[in-house]
């Protein structure tokens, strides 16, 4: 049988997968904050930054964008199809077996966590990436027309609601990061008892620093025309 399909078959190699794949995700969130901080600097400053991705990018942004979005699916099927594993097996959801009562309490709620960030991103990337809920207008600097991002940004968050919803949104993602990239690490056989604690830390301020920062914006842009 070929190495690759015994691997991928394997319960170890499915974690390893789904921990290589949560860690490029992981990356992914702290460019995307780096980019979006661009909005305190004005709509300018962000929608050129956008223009820049978009449309001069364009060509190496696009099967970025497409990788994620594999990555995205296949950790979420690989996720579900563990729980799912685990649920009949009663075994431990990663690499390095566990006791329950070692489990952190972010661990139980992954599959809950993971769920509604799927509703989020059904929502998140077709609304701002697509404008498909509400067409996105257009600006215009030095002779350069762009979309107007930092604009449609604004006027929504300029709703309690929808701000709300992205504020929630990102205390779930809180949860899942917080246990998720620890486990992640541990899933790649990074794991040793000298070490975990202070991985489990990493992991924690990890996602403190990410998801503090997309909700304060969220926060701040509500502040600026909703308050």
């Amino acid at each position: 049988m070929n190495p690759v399909f015994s691997w991928l078959r394997s319960s170890v190699g499915r974690k390893q997968l789904m921990g290589l794949c949560g860690i490029y995700l992981y990356f992914f969130l702290f460019i995307h904050l780096t980019g979006n901080l661009r909005m305190l600097a004005g709509g300018e400053s962000f929608n050129s930054y956008g223009h820049l991705l978009l449309e001069t990018m364009g060509e190496i942004i696009v099967p970025i964008e497409f990788s994620l979005l594999a990555a995205f699916i296949l950790h979420m099927y690989l996720g579900y199809k563990l729980s799912l594993e685990n649920l009949r097996a009663k075994q431990s959801r990663y690499a390095v077996k566990d006791s329950k009562a070692r489990k952190g309490f972010y661990s139980r709620f992954m599959a809950i966590s993971g769920t509604w960030l799927l509703v989020f991103v059904l929502v998140h990337v077709p609304h701002f990436r697509l404008g498909v809920y509400t067409p996105i207008g257009t600006v215009n600097y030095g002779g350069v027309e762009m979309r107007d991002l930092y604009g449609a940004a604004m006027h929504f968050f300029a709703k309690g609601w929808f701000t709300l919803f992205y504020v929630v949104s990102f205390a779930f993602l809180y949860t899942h990061l917080a246990h998720g990239v620890h486990s992640s690490l541990q899933s790649l056989g990074i794991n040793h008892p000298r070490y975990n604690v202070a991985l489990r830390r990493i992991s924690s301020a990890y996602a403190i620093v990410i998801c503090g920062g997309f909700a304060a914006l969220a926060i701040w842009a509500w502040f600026q025309r909703g308050a």
